[in-house]
Parts: C-alpha cells; structure tokens; sequence
C-alpha cells in the first residue's frame, strides 16, 4: 500500500491531464495498492469494480483510457493480470 503513490496521484494537474472522475478513482485505487518502489500491483478487474464502485466493463474501458494516458501499463504473469503505475510529476510541454 503506497500512500506516496496515492499523494502524487492526487497532484495530477486537471488542466494538464484530461482524465475523468471513473479514471482518477481507477488510477487512485491502483496507487493505493501498488507497491511504492516498483509501483506495481496486482488486482483483478472485478476487485477494482467493486472497490471502485463501476462495473468491470468500465474499469476496462478506464484502465484502456489510463494506458494510453501512459499512467497504467498492464502485464501478464501466468493467468494474472498486473499493473504498473506511472504517477511521476511530468514536465509541461
């Protein structure tokens, strides 16, 4: 449980990120579990649509939005599903 990953999250600029209310909850319940080192996770898709309170087809459809954000990458480790989080403060261009 990363505190430190959950803070950065939070410090996302609106004005920077397009990101909607059902993507920052996603991408904060993933801060939350990840670990703070690696800022990895692993969570299956109806874990995340419970504690998020929307349905598996729209963590999907956040956790695709959050990927191609550059936020979310996902990964495979045997039949699970895991994920790394990128929350770094990111320079204005």
């Amino acid at each position: 449980m990363s505190h430190h990953l959950t803070n950065l999250t939070w410090e996302i600029d609106p004005a920077d990120v397009d990101l909607s209310s059902h993507g920052l909850i996603v991408l904060l319940r993933l801060a939350h579990l990840s670990v703070q080192s690696t800022g990895e996770c692993s969570v299956t898709v109806p874990e995340l649509a419970v504690k998020c309170r929307i349905s598996d087809s729209g963590v999907r459809r956040q956790l695709k939005v959050l990927e191609a954000m550059g936020f979310v990458m996902q990964f495979r480790e045997g039949r699970r599903t895991s994920f790394r989080i990128n929350v770094a403060r990111r320079e204005s261009v």
